[in-house]
């Protein structure tokens, strides 16, 4: 910025700048200045800071932000961090924190400050709330590849935190069972094949790569499920009768429910109900937990 500063700028606040050696150095309005010099300018209007300390330069520059609009996640993250680098104690006060209108609360605001040192593609994940700032938190104690390439496919899904986060766990487990990297996992040639589908849409692809890390880190589990549901579709059970299995497939007890309105209903699903007993399937259902109710096995 030169010592020149007499062309009024057309915004809400003039940019503030700090006397330097050779000129002056920009404190807040890096885009209004950048935009002057676009347009041609040779000077604008600025308010010059005085014998200001490097930290209340900070809280004026933040302060100029603020007042423009929201700040988003990183650049919360960005202003603690900010004010901790030029804090007398290292560590802003709190009173200043609050008068800024960023988190003074300790543990949130010890997360937040690590988001701005995320990498760029994590942090473009957060910023279009591809990543939630729980899951950025999370991937961001990851290795850089593995948090970036984690950023790449929630931002191609655009998936709840709940799918995200067990898509995470199941990627972390598979690696640890196999003793191989999380990265290997997710480079696997099946998972690059679903999310390249042109022929899937984005629930599509994450409802099916759930499933595919499911079926890797579950084999027995994800095959009895698969057994459970095609024997239960042999039975045609209909509206008013719904079959449920034991909860998460441990245990041995089934539930069965019968929903009726009137006596010619309940009269139809007791012939439903003695047809089930006799049924193969309904047999092998109750009998086949211990083999995954195994498609062969049929009494």
């Amino acid at each position: 910025v030169t010592e020149s500063l007499r062309i009024p700028y057309p915004g809400q606040a003039e940019p503030l700048v700090l006397p330097g050696a050779s000129g002056f150095v920009i404190v807040s309005g890096f885009r209004r200045i950048a935009a002057c010099r676009g347009l041609g300018w040779n000077s604008i209007r600025a308010q010059v800071l005085q014998k200001a300390s490097l930290y209340i330069c900070a809280l004026k520059a933040i302060a100029a932000n603020s007042l423009e609009r929201p700040l988003n996640l990183i650049e919360i993250s960005r202003a603690l961090r900010l004010l901790d680098q030029y804090a007398p104690d290292g560590q802003a006060p709190p009173e200043d924190t609050a008068a800024l209108g960023l988190p003074t609360h300790a543990g949130m605001a010890a997360r937040l400050k690590t988001l701005c040192r995320l990498p760029a593609e994590v942090q473009d994940a957060v910023l279009e709330e591809a990543v939630s700032f729980a899951m950025a938190c999370e991937i961001g104690r990851m290795e850089e590849g593995l948090a970036v390439a984690l950023a790449r496919l929630f931002r191609e899904l655009k998936t709840s935190l709940n799918k995200q986060r067990e898509i995470v766990t199941l990627l972390a487990e598979i690696a640890r069972r196999e003793g191989i990297d999380p990265m290997g996992v997710l480079s696997e040639e099946r998972l690059s094949r679903l999310l390249d589908a042109q022929d899937l849409d984005r629930n599509q692809k994450t409802q099916r790569i759930r499933k595919l890390l499911r079926q890797r880190r579950f084999p027995a589990l994800v095959a009895a499920e698969d057994n459970f549901h095609s024997r239960r579709q042999r039975l045609a059970l209909g509206e008013n009768l719904q079959l449920a299995p034991p909860r998460d497939f441990e245990g041995t007890r089934f539930t069965l429910t019968l929903n009726f309105e009137s006596l010619e209903e309940v009269g139809r699903l007791r012939e439903k109900l003695d047809e089930l007993v006799d049924h193969p399937d309904f047999k092998a259902l109750l009998t086949g937990k211990g083999r995954g109710f195994e498609e062969t096995q049929v009494p």
